[in-house]
């Protein structure tokens, strides 16, 4: 199985962060989402079955958020695995996505270190590489390390600038999670979001858009009821080909189902969420 294919179930689980459990207001004509408070949040473990092709189960994928010692430090983890025959095929990879964040004064969250990790092999054949951010605010600078087997062999400097309108670049889970609590606003059909990221060259954007009914046609994988979001990282993050992950989410708010278009031109790379 080629490696980009495992790599485009990664992203899904993402998308699961944007929103979860409040009702879209009924009043309103475009639809809109109110934020989900943190506290909600807390505590969840979300589980993905993903599929490719005909396989049916090809992967699942965990996401969590919890609470961390000193008080108002939380921690997110995201783990995507292949199950089986795609695990045999793929080497027994597993890739682990970890962010420790900080609520601020006035109530977002700022990324202090997130690694993104890739484990594959077995018994002494195991070995693990990661990319790993640290956010220095005091020195207004990001530290990049590339990491095989618990030793650093590359690092960079960054600095940490802020975005046009004030707000700090976050790494991909935090700044998911800054969208669900509301910070960026609150869900609406037709609305557009542009959130500051960080990469390995530094500062990116993840686009969001929430489509419209047309742009919604010719995705029988989705219903069309709820909303449909458009997602785009930087391809560096997920080497997802042109980094756009689409999300769907009931009328209860919930991320049920998440898909990448036409991984490799063989077909979508589809996740639902385990009931």
């Amino acid at each position: 199985m080629p490696l980009r294919i495992f790599l485009a179930l990664v992203p899904l689980l993402l998308l699961s962060s944007l929103v979860w459990g409040d009702e879209l207001t009924k009043d309103d004509p475009a639809l809109s989402q109110a934020p989900t408070p943190l506290e909600r949040m807390v505590g969840e473990h979300l589980v993905y079955d993903i599929s490719f092709l005909w396989f049916d189960r090809l992967a699942e994928a965990r996401l969590s958020l919890e609470a961390i010692e000193p008080a108002g430090r939380y921690r997110a983890t995201l783990v995507a695995q292949t199950l089986g025959v795609a695990a045999w095929l793929t080497g027994e990879r597993v890739q682990r996505y970890v962010s420790v964040m900080e609520r601020t004064a006035d109530g977002h969250l700022r990324s202090l270190v997130h690694e993104s990790r890739i484990i594959k092999g077995k018994g002494k054949k195991r070995g693990a590489r990661s990319k790993r951010y640290t956010f220095d605010y005091e020195k207004k600078q990001v530290r990049y390390q590339r990491v095989k087997d618990g030793k650093a062999y590359k690092e960079k400097t960054f600095p940490l600038q802020e975005g046009s309108e004030g707000i700090p670049p976050a790494d991909i889970l935090t700044a998911f999670y800054n969208f669900r609590i509301g910070f960026f606003g609150p869900l609406r059909v037709g609305g557009e979001y542009a959130i500051p990221a960080f990469d390995k060259d530094g500062t990116s954007r993840i686009l969001i858009k929430i489509l419209p009914p047309e742009e919604r046609r010719n995705r029988p994988f989705f219903p069309a009821e709820g909303l449909l979001c458009r997602v785009t990282v930087d391809q560096e993050i997920f080497d997802t080909g042109d980094g756009a992950v689409y999300a769907w989410f009931d009328e209860e708010g919930r991320p049920l189902r998440g898909m990448v278009e036409n991984v490799l031109g063989l077909g979508d790379v589809r996740g639902i969420l385990r009931k």
